[in-house]
């Protein structure tokens, strides 16, 4: 039985077909395969390089003063507002010592009321010690505690009277400052905020592990973010023996750098990051980190072939690596190199 010619293809259909079953073949090895990204070199050069610890802080004065009352009150007055210079000993703020005052009159009125029920149980008693009674006694000697609790009180009164004034214990600029009067104070209000401007510092916290880098007198640079074009200098001034652990659990030293008198609108609190310099080497040569591999070894351009070579490394800064030995000046290698023990193409 023939088949209807209907029902067979063409030669030039098949010829078609398997013409664009090739195209197809050749396209996707063309597009879809992956192309081989060039190797990069970079060459050994010579500078200086440093090892530094980095991190961020705030800028903050020599000493700080929080000066709120140890007694509640009414705000009196206020003798500063932020921005001012001070002197020590300056009067900052002060209470209404009107109520301050009733309360200290009627302490002492309340102690010489005890004072005389005191003398008057003594005298009951007086040429009669031998044959004191227990009811006497318990009289007189709660009559004598009575007494000295009042002398407390008139003593607190006084207390309080004094401390209805601050002033201020050091010398800077009020950086903090209430200026409402009238209002009730308590003693966790803050009235003023007082900063040592004579030295200028930088607290930065340092993790833990990195601490073992830093000493006293180590140089360190600064940069601040209101003065983003300025590195100022300093050097380290004081560790603080005590650790304390961040928001994120982090466990973190403080440590002062004193500011080789920066040229600045002094702001407590601005913000910044410092880099504290503990190695240095000079005219070096170095390397990209990137460029070296676990095994110390890098991987070399050498007459046209890739070449493994062992090297002795220095210091290392966050983008380069110190090479002691190992490498010349203008020598060419293979940045991100494939991991030791891999096959190269020679």
């Amino acid at each position: 039985m023939k088949i209807p010619n209907l029902l067979k293809p063409s030669r030039k259909k098949l010829i078609i077909l398997v013409a664009l079953v090739l195209l197809a073949g050749l396209g996707f090895w063309f597009f879809g395969r992956k192309k081989q990204t060039p190797l990069q070199f970079t060459n050994v050069k010579k500078q200086d390089i440093r090892s530094s610890v980095s991190s961020s802080g705030n800028l903050t004065g020599k000493n700080i003063a929080n000066l709120k009352f140890k007694s509640s009150g009414k705000l009196s007055f206020i003798n500063v507002k932020i921005g001012d210079p001070i002197k020590q000993y300056r009067t900052i703020a002060g209470l209404d010592t009107k109520e301050l005052t009733i309360a200290l009159q009627q302490a002492q009125n309340t102690y010489r009321d005890k004072q005389a029920i005191a003398e008057k149980a003594v005298d009951d008693v007086k040429d009669h010690s031998s044959d004191e009674s227990f009811a006497q006694k318990v009289t007189r000697t709660t009559a004598q505690a009575t007494r000295d609790s009042a002398f407390d009180s008139v003593k607190n009164a006084q207390r309080a009277l004094e401390e209805a004034v601050i002033t201020s214990p050091l010398s800077g600029i009020v950086t903090q400052a209430i200026q409402v009067t009238g209002q009730n104070i308590t003693t966790t209000d803050l009235i003023a905020q007082v900063v040592d401007t004579s030295s200028i510092y930088f607290d930065t916290d340092v993790d833990e592990a990195d601490i073992n880098h830093i000493t006293v007198g180590a140089p360190a640079e600064v940069s601040l973010d209101a003065y983003p074009k300025e590195i100022f200098k300093g050097m380290v001034d004081q560790i603080l023996p005590q650790t304390k652990t961040t928001s994120s659990g982090a466990t973190v030293v403080t440590v002062r750098i004193i500011l080789d008198n920066p040229k600045l609108t002094f702001v407590n609190g601005l913000s910044g990051e410092s880099a504290i310099i503990y190695a240095r080497s000079n005219n070096a040569l170095t390397i990209p980190q990137e460029a070296l591999r676990e095994d110390q070894s890098v991987v070399v351009s050498q007459d046209n072939k890739l070449v493994e070579k062992k090297i002795e490394v220095g210091i290392s800064s966050d983008t380069d690596v110190e090479v002691k030995s190992g490498l010349s000046e203008g020598d060419k290698v293979l940045l991100s190199p494939p991991a030791p023990g891999t096959k190269l193409n020679k």
